[in-house]
């Protein structure tokens, strides 16, 4: 069967000529937004400045934390003595300690009460059996002590430092 195309008439052709070609509308455009869109635009913008503010209190307040690390570590560092080594992380702890919970609270505390205040505002660091002792050591310079207690007693600094509660 082969294709035949009808012939038409001379009304309908002409009619067919005056007829346009069909006008494509232009796309939907961004601009206005949608109220949506512009709730949506505050909301991501409002989390973001928020998170930025939080990240960056943050940070602030938790400086003194890494100008004590750092300053532990370059006083270790620089130390071979043990006993100095012990000396220099109690002096560093108690400055720790006094910029975080104040001088009233901090500054009288020795021994026993000392070992438990770090240990009561660093509930989750695990302190040392030998803490006690080797803080005891820095005021009895006769008192041995183990290499293993006084690596344990720095360890335990370092991690109090970064970790104690505020």
């Amino acid at each position: 069967m082969a294709n035949v195309t009808p012939e038409l008439s001379p009304q309908l052709q002409a009619a067919l000529s005056r007829l346009n070609d069909i006008v494509v509308p232009p796309p939907v455009g961004w601009w206005p937004i949608s109220d949506s869109l512009i709730a949506l635009f505050i909301g991501i913008g409002g989390i973001l400045i928020g998170s930025t503010w939080y990240f960056l209190n943050q940070r602030k307040q938790n400086q003194y934390r890494r100008q004590a690390q750092s300053l532990f570590d370059n006083a270790i560092a620089q130390s071979d003595d043990p006993r100095r080594q012990l000396q220099i992380a109690n002096q560093l702890l108690k400055q720790v300690a006094i910029t975080s919970y104040g001088r009233k609270q901090v500054a009288a505390l020795t021994g026993e009460d000392w070992v438990h205040f770090l240990k009561q505002n660093a509930s989750y660091v695990q302190q040392p059996d030998g803490l006690e002792a080797c803080f005891a050591s820095l005021y009895n310079p006769n008192q041995p002590l183990e290499p293993r207690d006084i690596q344990q007693t720095l360890n335990y600094v370092k991690h109090w430092i970064k970790g104690h509660h505020k």
